[in-house]
Protein backbone atom coordinates (compact mmCIF):
# COMPACT_ATOMS: atom_id res chain seq x y z
CA UNK A 1 0.00 0.00 0.00
CA UNK A 2 1.03 3.65 -0.67
CA UNK A 3 0.94 5.92 1.40
CA UNK A 4 -0.93 9.77 0.49
CA UNK A 5 0.46 12.91 0.93
CA UNK A 6 -0.78 15.57 2.49
CA UNK A 7 -1.96 16.99 -0.46
CA UNK A 8 -4.11 13.61 -1.43
CA UNK A 9 -5.16 13.65 2.17
CA UNK A 10 -6.79 17.29 1.14
CA UNK A 11 -8.01 15.79 -2.09
CA UNK A 12 -9.80 12.87 -0.41
CA UNK A 13 -11.54 15.12 2.01
CA UNK A 14 -12.90 16.94 -0.62
CA UNK A 15 -14.54 13.77 -2.29
CA UNK A 16 -15.12 12.60 1.44
CA UNK A 17 -17.17 15.69 2.61
CA UNK A 18 -18.85 16.15 -1.12
CA UNK A 19 -20.73 12.95 -0.66
CA UNK A 20 -21.64 14.38 3.11
CA UNK A 21 -22.54 17.92 2.39
CA UNK A 22 -26.52 16.93 2.27
CA UNK A 23 -26.32 14.49 5.34
CA UNK A 24 -23.94 13.17 7.35
CA UNK A 25 -23.70 9.39 6.73
CA UNK A 26 -23.67 6.32 9.48
CA UNK A 27 -20.56 4.99 10.32
CA UNK A 28 -21.04 2.33 8.09
CA UNK A 29 -21.93 4.68 5.03
CA UNK A 30 -18.78 7.13 5.86
CA UNK A 31 -16.45 3.93 5.93
CA UNK A 32 -17.28 2.89 2.51
CA UNK A 33 -16.91 6.51 1.46
CA UNK A 34 -13.57 6.45 2.98
CA UNK A 35 -12.65 2.73 1.09
CA UNK A 36 -14.05 4.28 -2.47
CA UNK A 37 -11.58 7.49 -2.26
CA UNK A 38 -8.68 6.44 -0.41
CA UNK A 39 -8.55 3.00 -3.06
CA UNK A 40 -5.91 1.28 -0.74
CA UNK A 41 -3.89 3.99 0.18
CA UNK A 42 -2.51 4.53 3.71
CA UNK A 43 -3.10 7.80 5.34
CA UNK A 44 -2.44 9.42 8.46
CA UNK A 45 -4.76 11.02 10.93
CA UNK A 46 -4.65 14.37 9.02
CA UNK A 47 -7.79 13.05 6.73
CA UNK A 48 -10.19 12.05 9.34
CA UNK A 49 -9.39 14.96 11.53
CA UNK A 50 -10.19 17.36 8.34
CA UNK A 51 -13.37 15.25 7.68
CA UNK A 52 -14.40 15.15 11.29
CA UNK A 53 -13.67 18.75 12.10
CA UNK A 54 -15.24 20.19 8.92
CA UNK A 55 -18.81 18.18 9.46
CA UNK A 56 -18.50 19.02 13.03
CA UNK A 57 -17.89 22.99 12.78
CA UNK A 58 -19.27 23.73 9.26
CA UNK A 59 -22.10 26.08 10.79
CA UNK A 60 -19.50 28.13 12.22
CA UNK A 61 -16.94 27.90 9.49
CA UNK A 62 -19.47 29.08 7.16
CA UNK A 63 -20.08 32.21 9.67
CA UNK A 64 -16.66 33.08 9.73
CA UNK A 65 -16.24 32.53 5.75
CA UNK A 66 -19.65 34.95 5.03
CA UNK A 67 -17.75 37.76 6.92
CA UNK A 68 -15.02 37.86 4.18
CA UNK A 69 -17.33 37.53 1.17
CA UNK A 70 -17.86 40.11 -1.55
CA UNK A 71 -20.81 42.44 -1.03
CA UNK A 72 -23.93 40.35 -2.03
CA UNK A 73 -22.61 37.13 -1.81
CA UNK A 74 -23.91 34.76 0.53
CA UNK A 75 -22.83 31.04 1.67
CA UNK A 76 -25.68 29.79 -0.11
CA UNK A 77 -24.39 31.09 -3.57
CA UNK A 78 -21.21 29.40 -3.45
CA UNK A 79 -20.81 26.67 -5.41
CA UNK A 80 -20.74 23.23 -3.05
CA UNK A 81 -17.38 22.32 -4.25
CA UNK A 82 -16.20 25.73 -3.34
CA UNK A 83 -18.14 25.76 -0.01
CA UNK A 84 -15.78 22.07 0.93
CA UNK A 85 -12.95 23.41 -0.35
CA UNK A 86 -13.03 26.75 1.40
CA UNK A 87 -14.37 25.19 5.04
CA UNK A 88 -11.49 22.68 5.02
CA UNK A 89 -8.63 25.47 4.87
CA UNK A 90 -11.10 27.37 6.86
CA UNK A 91 -10.47 24.33 9.39
CA UNK A 92 -6.72 23.97 8.72
CA UNK A 93 -6.63 27.42 9.88
CA UNK A 94 -7.81 26.97 12.82
CA UNK A 95 -5.72 23.57 14.41
CA UNK A 96 -3.40 24.26 16.95
CA UNK A 97 -0.40 23.95 14.41
CA UNK A 98 -1.68 24.79 11.26
CA UNK A 99 0.30 25.05 8.25
CA UNK A 100 1.22 28.51 6.79
CA UNK A 101 -2.11 30.22 5.67
CA UNK A 102 0.06 30.94 2.35
CA UNK A 103 0.50 27.24 1.73
CA UNK A 104 -3.13 26.40 3.01
CA UNK A 105 -4.49 29.11 0.57
CA UNK A 106 -2.09 27.29 -2.42
CA UNK A 107 -3.31 24.20 -1.82
CA UNK A 108 -7.11 25.09 -1.67
CA UNK A 109 -6.65 26.77 -4.85
CA UNK A 110 -5.14 23.85 -6.35
CA UNK A 111 -8.02 21.60 -5.25
CA UNK A 112 -10.13 24.69 -6.72
CA UNK A 113 -8.21 24.08 -10.04
CA UNK A 114 -8.51 20.09 -10.00
CA UNK A 115 -12.08 19.98 -8.44
CA UNK A 116 -13.67 22.49 -10.17
CA UNK A 117 -12.11 25.79 -12.73
CA UNK A 118 -9.86 28.29 -13.02
CA UNK A 119 -12.71 31.04 -12.10
CA UNK A 120 -13.30 28.78 -9.04
CA UNK A 121 -9.66 28.93 -7.84
CA UNK A 122 -9.78 32.60 -7.76
CA UNK A 123 -13.04 32.81 -6.39
CA UNK A 124 -11.30 30.48 -3.79
CA UNK A 125 -8.32 32.72 -3.43
CA UNK A 126 -9.70 35.69 -3.32
CA UNK A 127 -12.22 34.78 -0.49
CA UNK A 128 -9.34 33.07 1.52
CA UNK A 129 -6.77 36.02 0.75
CA UNK A 130 -9.49 38.10 2.90
CA UNK A 131 -10.24 35.13 5.41
CA UNK A 132 -6.31 33.89 6.01
CA UNK A 133 -4.39 36.98 7.24
CA UNK A 134 -6.95 37.70 10.20
CA UNK A 135 -6.13 34.23 11.23
CA UNK A 136 -2.63 34.97 10.91
CA UNK A 137 -2.49 37.96 13.25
Amino acid sequence: MTEMSRHEERQAAVQILFAAFKEVPDDNQMDLNYDLVVNNRTFQAFLPQLVNGVLATSADLDENLAKHLATGWKIDRIARVNLIILRIAAYELTLPEPAPYKVVVDEAVELAKEFATQEDAQFVNGVLKNYAPDLAS
